[in-house]
């Protein structure tokens, strides 16, 4: 098994992707950050359909792209399987015929029927896409792209056709799959919750930039910057005033700061929607404005003492007190990020609760 990896600088117009990689043999790296910055790109470079200014990809000792040295595989020739958003299924052809095409030369009858019994999928062999499900789809896209016996696997947005209750066992399913044929594979996906149940390695991208790459745990622990901490779902942001014996304070209130947190006077502090619970103790004070019930977990909308709003996610077993009752959070360290004030927005205004 052999590592993927790329230095690659690409523009096309006023968009500019500076990204410098490498994807581990095995195991999954997922590639995450908001729309137009580049995840896609970055997938259809390492895949041969884009054509980067400079850099190079490599393959173990494999070279695919190298523009000083004047070499571009074609597509074709990387054995890549890219498995695209929508599936890009043939809709003229049975989904056996579809998992056939692009076959290498040899079994393929019998890498067919592995790939029918592995995901499932025999029943609807001489089905037409357009007869299956979204979930069905899916499997035969995946199905496909690993018939053809690729040495990387690429996947933009897998689940995103699918509804939230299939989400979960595919998901299952895909890691099953993937431990199963070890190879570089990389995830583009919007879904921090995909990121967390597949991913070993994480990279953010933003405004065409890697910003960090790392260990999934890590990288959702200790954002780089306070765009990277947006991405990975530190919406809640506030200002400090300043800090006195361990506590920070604003117009929202205070909060207590342990440890290493305490160690420095922070701008700013970014608190993690999950994690926060409501306490009968000391605690962060707010008025409970808004509960969202979102199936697996409930989101509160809770009003600060500057009435600007801070968004909480509690577990579907915990419930919250009524609308208007004043309440406090109880905020683990894990929860909290220090953060300088450059690049950050303003708390959620007043205005989120109208």
């Amino acid at each position: 098994m052999a590592c993927l990896e790329a230095h690659l600088d690409f523009r096309r117009g006023v968009f500019r992707l500076h990204a410098q990689i490498q994807i581990a043999s095995a195991g999954v790296t997922a590639l995450v950050g908001p729309s137009g910055c580049g995840k896609t790109t970055l997938l259809r470079l390492l895949a041969g359909l884009e054509r980067p200014m400079s850099g190079y990809v490599r393959h173990g000792e494999r070279v695919w792209f190298d523009r000083g040295q004047r070499i571009d595989l074609a597509p074709g020739r990387r054995r890549v399987a890219l498995m695209f958003q929508d599936y890009a299924l043939f809709p003229h052809l049975s989904v056996a015929r579809n998992i056939a095409y692009g076959q290498p030369r040899g079994d393929g009858a019998g890498e067919v029927r592995f790939w029918l019994d592995r995901l499932q999928l025999q029943p609807f062999a001489e089905r037409l896409p357009h007869a299956l499900s979204g979930g069905q789809r899916q499997r035969v896209a995946l199905a496909r792209a690993l018939a053809s016996r690729p040495d990387v696997l690429l996947l933009d947005e897998p689940f995103s056709a699918v509804d939230l209750g299939l989400r979960q066992s595919l998901r299952l399913l895909f890691q099953e799959v993937v431990a199963e044929r070890p190879m570089p594979t990389v995830l583009v996906t919007h879904d921090l919750d995909d990121v967390r149940h597949l991913a070993d390695r994480v990279g953010v991208l933003v405004d065409g930039e890697l910003r960090q790459y790392g260990p999934t745990a890590e990288v959702f622990s200790r954002p780089s910057d306070a765009e990277v901490a947006q991405v990975l779902g530190w919406d809640n942001r506030l200002p400090v005033s300043g800090c006195e014996d361990g506590w920070a304070r604003g117009d929202w209130g205070r909060l207590r700061l342990n440890g290493s947190l305490a160690s420095a006077i922070p701008e700013h502090l970014a608190i993690r929607p999950h994690g926060p619970s409501l306490t009968d103790g000391p605690g962060l004070a707010v008025e409970i404005a808004r509960v969202t019930d979102m199936g697996g977990y409930r989101v509160l909308l809770c009003r600060l003492p500057d009435r600007s709003a801070l968004r909480i996610h509690l577990p579907s077993d915990q419930h919250p007190p009524a609308l208007g009752t004043q309440a406090r959070l109880r905020v683990p360290d894990d929860c909290i990020l220090p953060l300088p004030a450059s690049a950050l927005g303003a708390a959620f205004p007043a205005s989120a609760f109208t």
